[in-house]
């Protein structure tokens, strides 16, 4: 394809092997059957391929034989027409790129519909058998921009959505208008990410959707990263930091983050005692008994800080939810800074009885709270469903 020239999407590609010049008329005979006592459908003769959307090794009953009904017809080709709009040309590298989620049928997926799914109950009131129904999940450690066509530094902004198994709508880990664009000096500074709504429920898979834009003179803008990156099961089950890289547009990002087996969320607070009364500069990162790949919970060096502490000695902590196996401890680190020195580190384990520890060092005394619940293994009622052999996501 010559520079400059739209791009116009191969419908086979889009969706392997549907074509729409063999759809079959209603009006004419070409295996339409309807008949009152017979399902409207086509023609398997004539059918195109309507696997996009349905895996047939889910349904062994699934043959050459299967006639497709005219609703099943319908979501498919909204799904077809759908795929076309997500799908965006990638000026740099002149590729098709689809920039949204579409692992299943999209023909009625809202895209930008909230989650609204709440927190799990106290572990506490988990039995010996509620064990077995705790979610894999993850914590999100980093996101980076390692390569940028752009000389640094660059004003980023624009969202990075996360959408589980629960019910695959928006949970927003960074999220910034134009106004607010976030300044990247270096390859190694990270996006400073918030804490998704709840725990992640990742047992069948997630998806990072990814939209970035960067400022350009005084009122310009371009985009900058789009695309999806999706965390695989089947290849992410050692538990590891796992580190995909995204390449699009004029840059590659890169997101970290590492798998929690049998997951239980601790929310956290940190209250400043004894020591700084108005600011706090500092550090706070958290990290389990068997990973070690630590989460910065608060920094007070990166741009847009709330540095403030209230009135009842609180501190505003950028991300306060950590993902921690059952079997595993939370392990914190609070270092407090004055005069551009280190006055203080605390170092503490919390296990899942933990919910309240006051610390003490010189002058300094802080206290720390954490409220454990259960990340369950669930999808919301209704969020997959079946037209046909057709499986669409709404």
């Amino acid at each position: 394809m010559a520079h400059g020239q739209e791009w116009v999407p191969d419908w086979n590609w889009v969706d392997g092997g549907l074509q729409l010049d063999k759809v079959p008329d209603p009006g004419q005979e070409c295996g339409v059957k309807l008949d009152e006592e017979e399902e409207c459908g086509i023609d398997p003769e004539l059918d195109p391929d309507w696997n996009c959307g349905f895996d047939s090794d889910m349904d062994p009953d699934w043959n050459d034989h299967h006639v497709v009904s005219w609703d099943e017809f319908a979501v498919e080709a909204l799904h077809i027409v759908r795929l076309y709009e997500i799908t965006k040309e990638d000026p740099v590298h002149h590729l098709p790129v689809r920039t949204r989620f579409c692992k299943f049928n999209i023909a009625l997926f809202d895209f930008e519909k909230e989650s609204k799914a709440s927190r799990g109950p106290p572990i506490l009131e988990l039995t010996s058998r509620d064990h077995i129904k705790l979610a894999d999940s993850v914590n999100i450690v980093s996101f980076k921009i390692p390569k940028s066509d752009v000389d640094y530094p660059i004003s980023v902004f624009g969202t990075v959505l996360v959408r589980d198994q629960f019910d695959y709508k928006c949970i927003s880990v960074f999220n910034r208008d134009k106004d607010n664009a976030q300044v990247i000096k270096s390859p190694e500074d990270m996006l400073a990410l918030t804490d998704p709504c709840r725990g992640l429920v990742v047992t069948n898979g997630m998806f990072f959707e990814i939209n970035l834009k960067i400022k350009c003179g005084d009122s310009g803008e371009t985009d900058f990263s789009k695309g999806v990156i999706e965390r695989d099961v089947f290849v992410s089950q050692n538990w590891k930091l796992m580190t995909p890289l995204l390449t699009s547009w004029h840059s590659t990002v890169q997101l970290a983050y590492t798998p929690v087996p049998c997951a239980v969320a601790a929310y956290l607070a940190v209250n400043i005692l004894k020591g700084p009364h108005d600011f706090f500069i500092g550090e706070i990162s958290a990290w389990t008994s068997g990973n070690k790949n630590r989460i910065i919970l608060y920094d007070s060096n990166v741009e847009g800080t709330e540095t403030s502490i209230g009135d009842d000695g609180s501190v505003v902590l950028s991300r306060c939810l950590v993902a921690v196996p059952v079997k595993e401890d939370l392990q914190l680190r609070v270092c407090v800074q004055e005069g551009g020195c280190e006055a203080a580190c605390f170092e503490l384990t919390l296990d899942h009885l933990d919910d309240n520890r006051i610390c003490c060092q010189g002058s300094h005394e802080i206290e720390v709270k954490v409220e454990w619940t259960a990340i369950l293994n669930r999808s919301e009622e209704g969020v997959l469903r079946h037209v046909g052999h057709t499986m669409l996501v709404v």
